[in-house]
């Protein structure tokens, strides 16, 4: 359900802002030296879940490009303006960072926070290759990203809930760091749309089997549904919200999506007794030449995007 978003910006007063401003360069100045390749995460903290290789950075820049209609059509629902200061939680190599500094300007914060390091050193080399000099990358945890609050105008997350158990803390601190009468977005997925056509045991086969491997970290695939749900439990008001279905041919890349997954997931699979090697191998070969044939077509997850405004008061 598609909702035009409720003009209602709260003027803020040039002290506060000030204040904002000061509070946030103090946590990037104490953070600007340990972006690249250093790894600040905790002993025992849980990995990105698809990890950090170079395949999986090159799908994460297909991705940016697949979403970015999408992302730009939000933030135009939204209303972002020149001067805002924005926050992309989560936001691995790119994210939305390039849309974000293209609205804010020149003298606009416009901050990545991602935790893993690999991804950040990445990110880096993407910030200068697009000559993005008004983007920031810091390490920080979704759940504490140890910035002051009410901080930023928009704090953005896209594709993170779906990865981390709890969702709904890396939301409270979304919009703990949003100031008021600004705004958070998430775009998130259900995996209740994604299927083959035509249908393929070997697709039933694997699709579950990732599905659990989720579930069994602590992980939600039909989070999307409840972003509006989380948005409304973390205090935000005027919440918007739509969903969408990709279809994708054999010429397109996230046709193979599921293939890449259970590539990733292999190992646990095969240790954990989903299946044996042998069937693991027989598995991929086949779907791969169901989802090869031109005759076939995969809906992918129902894709969704909520934002909400924070109170004034």
């Amino acid at each position: 359900m598609n909702h035009p978003a409720v003009n209602k910006e709260v003027v803020e007063a040039p002290i506060a802002r000030h204040a904002r401003y000061d509070g946030v360069q103090r946590e990037i100045s104490r953070r600007r030296w340990v972006t690249r390749a250093v790894d600040l995460r905790e002993p025992g903290t849980p990995d990105y879940v698809l990890g950090a290789s170079m395949v999986e950075r090159e799908r994460l820049l297909k991705q940016c490009e697949l979403f970015r209609p999408h992302a730009a059509e939000m933030l135009n629902q939204i209303g972002i303006g020149q001067d805002w200061w924005t926050i992309d939680v989560g936001c691995g190599p790119l994210g939305i960072l390039d849309l974000l500094a293209e609205r804010t300007g020149a003298g606009a914060e416009v901050i990545g926070l991602e935790r893993d390091p690999n991804m950040l050193e990445f990110g880096h080399e993407l910030m200068a290759e697009h000559k993005l000099d008004s983007v920031r990358l810091i390490q920080g945890d979704a759940r504490q990203t140890g910035m002051p609050a009410s901080s930023f105008d928009l704090a953005h997350a896209r594709l993170l809930l779906v990865n981390v158990p709890q969702p709904e803390e890396v939301v409270r601190e979304l919009a703990r760091i949003t100031r008021p009468g600004g705004y958070v977005a998430s775009e998130e997925v259900d995996w209740i749309s994604w299927v083959c056509d035509p249908m393929h045991p070997a697709w039933a086969k694997l699709f579950e089997i990732n599905a659990d491997i989720w579930r069994k970290r602590g992980m939600d695939v039909n989070v999307g549904r409840r972003l509006p749900r989380l948005l409304k439990d973390a205090g935000l008001i005027d919440i918007q919200w739509r969903a969408v279905a990709p279809v994708f041919g054999h010429a397109d890349s996230y046709q193979y999506l599921l293939l890449a997954f259970s590539e990733i997931n292999r190992v646990e699979m095969i240790e954990k007794g989903y299946v044996t090697e042998a069937e693991y191998n027989e598995l991929i070969s086949s779907l791969r030449a169901h989802l090869e044939d031109p005759g076939t077509f995969v809906t992918w997850s129902l894709f969704y995007q909520a934002w909400g405004r924070k109170p004034a008061h």
